[in-house]
């Protein structure tokens, strides 16, 4: 069967399990890093915010499926599960004092999303670029965010700048950052043996590892922690040292003490690798690696 006849039968069965006064829409999405990908959204008269349950993926694995009544079941779990029963007024997006206070920016790709870039307000960082959003929500298992075009920022009366001074001040606050040595992450994330972590145990885990996470609380694209203001050199004064910043992902990045640039390429490689066998491909940030100079309070990009 092929893409195409399966995105038909699919949207078709699903549509016939919609519990009434509910509607089902097909369309292309246009992700990170230039992929477009077959978003399925499920409206109700409750709300009209929906999560996108996307096709490829399904299709991709649906050898690993019984049939398509298992598919078709699979993707009203997931609704359910992700469905909101908030009703936003899109309303008060036409007026800039209400926005401006849910304003924030995260990096993405330059070259890998050149053609998103024409139609977005963004500033040039490095090999990345700034884009902006506008965060109506969040909660443990889903967030609702607006990009922000060129067209709202006609309908405001700002430019680019303006957005980028003003997810400065509101980014660091809607999402604080979150910057914790990989192990305490690792403990989090599978459980630790150690039931009340001390100021001692933590000095003695950063000698033994001195790799270390940052990311924000929501770990929405928590690279963008990078442009807090001041951030980087309060963490490069804490450790004492330059750091390298390796971008795992849009939404986190690895920081490791740097006494020289030295190691710049075999951690590029390091990067590279990770970017091609571990991670999604809308979720890669950059295949080069930086450094933060504390003398120059400064991020560039890593050459030896």
């Amino acid at each position: 069967m092929t893409y195409e006849e399966f995105k038909t039968v699919i949207a078709r069965q699903v549509e016939q399990m919609l519990p009434q006064g509910a509607s089902l829409k097909l369309q292309t999405i246009c992700k990170n890093n230039g992929l477009k990908l077959d978003g399925l959204t499920i409206t109700n008269i409750e709300s009209n915010v929906s999560p996108t349950i996307y096709l490829n993926y399904y299709y991709e694995k649906q050898n690993l499926f019984p049939d398509f009544d298992t598919i078709c079941r699979d993707i009203m779990l997931t609704y359910e599960h992700n469905r909101s029963a908030e009703h936003i007024n899109a309303d008060f997006f036409t007026d800039y004092n209400l926005v401006s206070s849910r304003i924030s920016y995260r990096l993405i790709n330059y070259e890998k999303n050149k053609e998103l870039l024409e139609t977005v307000p963004h500033v040039r960082y490095l090999d990345l670029a700034i884009v902006f959003y506008c965060l109506l929500n969040f909660s443990e298992n889903s967030s609702a965010t607006i990009l922000i075009h060129a067209d709202h920022l006609k309908l405001w009366n700002i430019n680019a700048a303006e957005l980028y001074h003003q997810a400065c001040q509101t980014a660091p606050e809607l999402l604080p950052y979150d910057f914790r040595n990989i192990n305490a992450v690792l403990s989090d994330t599978f459980g630790s043996s150690t039931t009340q972590p001390n100021q001692d145990i933590e000095k003695e885990t950063d000698a033994f590892c001195p790799m270390y996470i940052l990311t924000n609380s929501q770990k929405l694209y928590g690279a963008s922690c990078l442009l807090y203001p001041r951030l980087l050199d309060s963490i490069a004064e804490k450790l004492n040292t330059d750091l390298f910043v390796l971008p795992s992902s849009i939404h986190e990045v690895i920081l490791l003490p740097a006494l020289n640039r030295s190691h710049c390429k075999e951690l590029a490689d390091m990067v590279t690798d990770i970017n091609r066998t571990e991670l999604a491909a809308d979720e890669i940030l950059s295949d080069l690696i930086y450094y933060y100079s504390r003398s120059e309070h400064a991020l560039s990009i890593c050459q030896n």
